[in-house]
């Protein structure tokens, strides 16, 4: 019962980092790239995104996830790693979070505005990520570019971001 608790201790420790990291992601940004881009000045993009961010990934603390991602990535003793159990929880966080690129770029509904807001969230999270591993989110994205399909302009946009803060 001691180590289940301490390992989950350990991914709420870590949840707290993320959400920590995707602060200081989002005002990184805000601070380095002011001068370049006009979202930071669009009072309804910015508080979009602002308030997305300040929500940002908490579906991980739900019944449909919190137990599955733990179980997976931070097991207790010989626990063995359920990849069903963290698939199906993985599916359930992108339905959720519609700032992961395989929502906001496959949804047709969405309009730019709603495509800007939940891509500039996507690049934020990645940035975030970044901090807790000890890279880049443009060393993520360079690393997997064959199994992420953004459209151009995003692309196009995310290096000027890469540009502004690396």
């Amino acid at each position: 019962m001691k180590a289940e608790l301490q390992k989950f201790r350990e991914y709420l420790d870590y949840i707290e980092r993320h959400y920590d990291n995707v602060q200081k992601a989002w005002e990184l940004i805000n601070k380095k790239c002011s001068n370049d881009f006009k979202f930071i000045y669009d009072d309804y993009v910015w508080n979009c995104i602002d308030s997305n961010i300040k929500a940002h990934d908490l579906s991980k603390l739900s019944k449909e996830e919190f137990t599955q991602y733990r179980q997976y990535f931070f097991p207790v003793n010989d626990e063995s790693k359920d990849k069903d159990l963290f698939l199906s929880a993985w599916d359930n966080h992108k339905s959720k979070n519609p700032h992961h690129w395989q929502n906001w770029t496959n949804d047709d509904t969405l309009n730019s505005y709603d495509q800007l807001i939940y891509f500039i969230e996507n690049i934020v999270d990645w940035v975030a990520m970044g901090f807790e591993f000890g890279d880049t989110a443009k060393s993520y994205y360079e690393e997997n570019t064959g199994d992420i399909n953004l459209p151009d302009w995003a692309v196009e946009l995310m290096y000027k971001i890469f540009n502004c803060i690396y």
